[in-house]
């Protein structure tokens, strides 16, 4: 399925992170970044796969953030969170990310698919979730 999805998404102009679902204290695993990511994040896809998503995180990332983010994982209502991220270079952005949990013929979750969008960061209000 990983190497469908990576086939798939590689070319796409949206930036596209898929994790393992272990999402234990240490969090997921990053098993594939496409070049969007890349453009977004500043990260190669070599320096993002093996890493958690938490990588991306930083000083600014609200905790409020981070558990709309866990909720909306955990129950898998493909809602769309927006959490500030920071690029390699260590400047802040907004990204709205959507996650779907991908699920074998048996029903059991094997990956997580996330979608990125970058939003502009809005001077004087920090948004944390939501459209």
């Amino acid at each position: 399925m990983l190497n469908h999805l990576a086939r798939q998404y590689a070319d796409s102009d949206t930036a596209v992170v898929i994790t393992d679902v272990d999402f234990s204290a240490t969090g997921p695993t990053i098993l594939f970044s496409n070049a969007a990511a890349q453009r977004m994040t500043g990260y190669a896809p070599s320096e993002m796969v093996g890493r958690t998503p938490r990588m991306l995180q930083g000083a600014g990332t609200t905790l409020a953030a981070r558990k709309a983010l866990a909720r909306a994982i955990r129950r898998d209502d493909r809602s769309t969170v927006v959490i500030r991220n920071y690029r390699k270079n260590g400047e802040p952005y907004d990204c709205a990310i959507s996650v779907q949990i991908l699920r074998d013929a048996a029903g059991v979750p094997t990956l997580a698919l996330a979608l990125e969008h970058e939003r502009p960061i809005r001077a004087g209000r920090r948004r944390t979730f939501g459209d």
